[in-house]
């Protein structure tokens, strides 16, 4: 696995085809909120107010990107767009192109906005609830 220092240097390193789809989203996801910052973990970009809203999920160039949101399982969905992939808690939106992109851009911004009100609202990360639950549930059968 390659190890990235920064956002940019990942988009860079990506597919001549998808370059341009990845630097709208960032932009995007980047301007979403005025203490929006990113962060290169597990080898991917994530993005975070106060703890990890979303992420550069995967990359295929004829299937397209998907943007993971870490508390998915928690957003309405109004808009049609998120897929659950039978994953759940983390759910994303796939964009194939530019094209896909601009045409879902609104709802697509929408969503982000809802995943950073659940984001500002929730103390802890979505991992960490997870894990507590999960022990929760293991004490409780003893």
């Amino acid at each position: 696995m390659q190890k990235y220092l920064s956002t940019e240097e990942y988009i860079e390193n990506q597919a001549l085809e998808i370059r341009s789809l990845l630097w709208q989203i960032y932009r995007t996801i980047m301007n979403a909120h005025p203490k929006m910052r990113d962060k290169i973990s597990f080898g991917i970009p994530m993005f975070c107010v106060k703890k990890e809203i979303c992420y550069f999920g995967i990359i295929k160039l004829k299937k397209g990107i998907e943007i993971g949101f870490h508390r998915g399982y928690q957003l309405s969905n109004e808009q049609g767009i998120l897929e659950d992939k039978k994953r759940k808690y983390i759910h994303g939106v796939t964009f194939r192109d530019l094209n896909d992109f601009q045409e879902k851009e609104e709802a697509f911004n929408e969503i982000l906005q809802e995943a950073i009100i659940l984001d500002e609202i929730n103390e802890k990360s979505m991992f960490s609830e997870v894990l507590q639950a999960g022990r929760k549930k293991k004490s409780q059968s003893l």
